[in-house]
């Protein structure tokens, strides 16, 4: 009994392990300390057309690898950094053209960098984007002749090319009075002559008082025929179309007395196209659309990026041949171009309205409607019945006629909306 008392004893003290500590304790891990901006200066001057805005200094007080993220700002989708901290615009800013949220040539981000296991704090940084005036679209000088008392047929040198372009006034115009600008664009293998006759645009000038230009586009190496280079990207393509017309538009402004806040385009097929490429790049110039027979490109549908809500009538024949509203590889349907609109100008209201049959040739029309958009903007998309590739007026001979008389259809549209804040 002694014995095992003693036992009992030995195992106890061996259990507790003499008096030694029994378990071995861990080296406590060294508190991460996070990494820092740096920079003493948060607001930077970049002069247009280059991409380069600034460097983002940062430390990290226990030696750790950094990483930077532009994570938040009205404009920060617009820009770029690298793995260093370099920041640069996306695309190169155009002061003339300015992307950012507020118009204004003032694009605000925030930044911050990460050590892998903690955040820096977020930092607001300003870029202003200045003006380059050798650069200035403004100065162009056009040399015009008079074709009629309210006609002039004008050239110019733009970007190493000889340029064209058919101006028409009011009868009653005078310079002194503000004064509405519309834009139309042909279509391909077409010609600014054809245009001026077939648009009935010259038709209702006198009564509704605007400003006409009718473009000519370029046969360019990369084209067989005449027509436009629809884009936004221009380091892409061979004849910048884009900045053609928004150096037309403030030369108007500057000579004609043309209203910066009443700018319009309309365009046929090709020049459809192009009048989508100007709703998406130059919407702080362009105040409302009219494509007719056309669509908006993959490329543009994919890059896409007006500055404020964008009024916009399509007009398409169901039975176009050769832009078909369902669309294909080259061409975006025409229903999806509604969605698009309808959700980048933030509509709440749809209807459908039923056009006549004014022609009585057994096919009328419809239009899909969106409104309650956001500043008061709206879009239509108006279809008309066994209608091929043509303009709409009211011929029967053409794919059984229109039931809409084309140029004050679009007009009535057009002629509601203005820019409240235009860029000049």
């Amino acid at each position: 009994m002694k014995n095992y008392y003693i036992f009992t004893f030995l195992i106890i003290l061996s259990g507790c392990g003499g008096g030694g500590g029994g378990q071995s304790s861990s080296t406590p891990e060294p508190q991460n300390n996070p990494p820092d901006i740096i920079n003493t200066n948060f607001e930077y001057e970049v002069i247009e057309n280059v991409s380069f805005a600034f460097d983002v200094l940062s430390t990290d007080p226990d030696g750790d690898p950094i990483s930077y993220e532009i994570n938040s700002g009205d404009d920060q989708s617009l820009f770029s950094i690298s793995n260093v901290g370099s920041v640069s615009f996306i695309n190169s800013p155009d002061f003339e053209n300015p992307q950012d949220n507020d118009t204004n040539n003032i694009y605000e981000l925030s930044i911050r960098v990460f050590d892998g296991k903690a955040y820096s704090q977020n930092y607001d940084f300003l870029v202003n984007v200045v003006n380059d005036a050798a650069d200035d679209d403004n100065n162009i000088s056009p040399v015009c002749s008079v074709q009629s008392d309210n006609l002039e047929y004008c050239t110019l040198s733009w970007e190493n090319l000889s340029r064209e372009f058919y101006l028409a006034k009011p009868l009653d115009y005078s310079s002194e009075n503000s004064i509405p600008l519309l834009i139309s664009l042909h279509g391909g293998s077409d010609y600014a002559t054809a245009n001026m006759e077939y648009t009935g645009f010259l038709d209702i000038i006198n009564e509704e008082n605007f400003v006409a230009i009718f473009p000519q586009g370029t046969v360019a190496e990369g084209k067989g025929s005449t027509g436009w280079y629809a884009g936004g990207d221009c380091t892409n393509i061979e004849v910048c179309d884009l900045t053609f017309i928004e150096a037309l538009i403030d030369y108007s402004i500057d000579n004609y007395g043309v209203d910066s806040k009443r700018v319009y385009v309309s365009g046929f097929s090709n020049g459809a196209f192009m009048v989508y490429t100007l709703a998406c790049f130059l919407s702080n110039k362009v105040t409302a659309v009219a494509p007719v027979s056309g669509s908006l490109s993959p490329e543009d549908y994919d890059n896409c990026n007006p500055v404020r809500p964008m009024p916009i009538l399509h007009i398409h024949g169901l039975n176009d041949s050769q832009i078909p509203v369902q669309g294909n590889d080259y061409i975006t349907p025409v229903q999806q171009v509604y969605s698009f609109w309808k959700t980048e100008n933030s509509c709440i209201q749809e209807l459908v309205i039923d056009g006549a049959d004014t022609n009585g040739d057994g096919y009328a029309w419809y239009s899909d409607i969106a409104t309650e958009c956001s500043e008061d903007v709206s879009i239509n998309f108006t279809y008309l019945e066994n209608f091929d590739h043509y303009w709409p007026i009211s011929n029967p001979d053409k794919g059984g006629g229109s039931d809409i008389n084309g140029p004050e259809y679009i007009w009535n549209f057009l002629k509601n909306y203005q820019i409240n804040n235009a860029s000049e």
